[in-house]
């Protein structure tokens, strides 16, 4: 078992079948250009043997499937199909949305329970605006169809002063009417908005947040899991009943470096052990290669990958974050 000195592991896996994304949202990339597939990305199998080898080595309980976006690869059905077969605790995916409507067979069918979406307006002209891709209607189908499905949604939003602060009450009040948790995430230091004036100019903290929700809803901190990257909140109606709730990211805010059990495995090939170090450790060759020899060389760079962490706070990167995954 890889533990680093603070008492961290890893436990948590984000696998990122690829870099390519039919977005390209201002938060992410600073040109405007959709981000296309790695050069040697790795076929669904591999990516499927390196999540079984880093269950064995590293003790991987839960996973998730990110990209880029996943759905705009066709290897997402049949990495699917194997690791909803492998005794993980938890498994889901992140995606934009936009192609969600036509998977939700699919995913019912694999028995996935639930799925986060990313999504960060409900008003359509600002939605082109800061997706510079797809468009609202079908994202919004999609969820309907997960929820009439039985599958549970997530919603991801970045919440931004110059984008869509306005648009935080009426994604709540979307949320809650539909039994979704809300995650509000704090815009990050990564890519092109790592050392930028941009940053600082659209950065909404939770204590903003939360003043822009307290003018309409009570809300109560609640408990979350002791390696859980969100700060979670119970809505309580007049009669101090239960709402539902919403979570925030608040990775500037109130950092959670020190118990982060977060790896991630880029579609190439690549263990990134912390989104704020630019380090990655190439593990291809063995996920294509004898199991005996993957083993011993999948153990030396999960040392290298914890190794990588923080120890208390997130101080910025330049890798861009949709290239190894949310």
């Amino acid at each position: 078992m890889i533990v680093d000195r603070t008492g961290r592991r890893f436990r948590n896996l984000r696998v990122s079948l690829t870099a390519a994304c039919n977005y390209a949202c201002t938060y992410c990339v600073e040109d405007g250009k959709r981000l296309l597939r790695a050069r040697d990305e790795l076929s669904a199998a591999e990516l499927a043997h390196g999540v079984e080898l880093l269950m064995e080595v590293a003790g991987i309980e839960k996973l998730r499937i990110t990209g880029g976006e996943p759905l705009v690869t066709p290897k997402f059905d049949d990495f699917l199909t194997a690791v909803m077969a492998m005794p993980l605790s938890d498994v889901s995916f992140t995606t934009n949305g936009q192609l969600l409507a036509d998977k939700v067979d699919l995913l019912a069918r694999c028995g996935l329970k639930r799925v986060n979406v990313s999504l960060d307006t409900l008003h359509p002209e600002r939605f082109r605006q800061i997706a510079r891709g797809g468009d609202l209607d079908s994202v919004l189908h999609g969820i309907e169809r997960c929820l009439a499905a039985g599958i549970r949604v997530k919603l991801n939003m970045v919440p931004l002063k110059t984008g869509n602060a306005d648009q935080i009450l009426p994604m709540l009040d979307y949320a809650l009417e539909r039994g979704i948790e809300l995650r509000f995430i704090e815009l990050m230091r990564m890519g092109h908005l790592a050392h930028s004036a941009a940053f600082d100019r659209d950065f909404l903290g939770m204590e903003d947040l939360l003043d822009i929700i307290g003018a309409r809803y009570r809300y109560n901190r609640t408990d979350a899991a002791w390696d859980s990257t969100a700060v979670r909140f119970d809505v309580r109606g007049g009669d101090d009943a239960v709402l539902g709730q919403f979570g925030v990211i608040a990775n500037e805010s109130e950092p959670f470096c020190s118990t982060c059990t977060r790896l991630r495995l880029s579609a190439d090939g690549y263990l990134h052990g912390c989104l704020s170090s630019s380090n990655r450790h190439a593990v291809s060759d063995l996920l294509r290669g004898p199991r005996e020899d993957a083993v011993a060389g999948l153990e030396a760079a999960l040392w290298r990958a914890m190794g990588d962490k923080q120890d208390v706070a997130f101080t910025g990167g330049a890798t861009v974050m949709k290239l190894i995954g949310g």
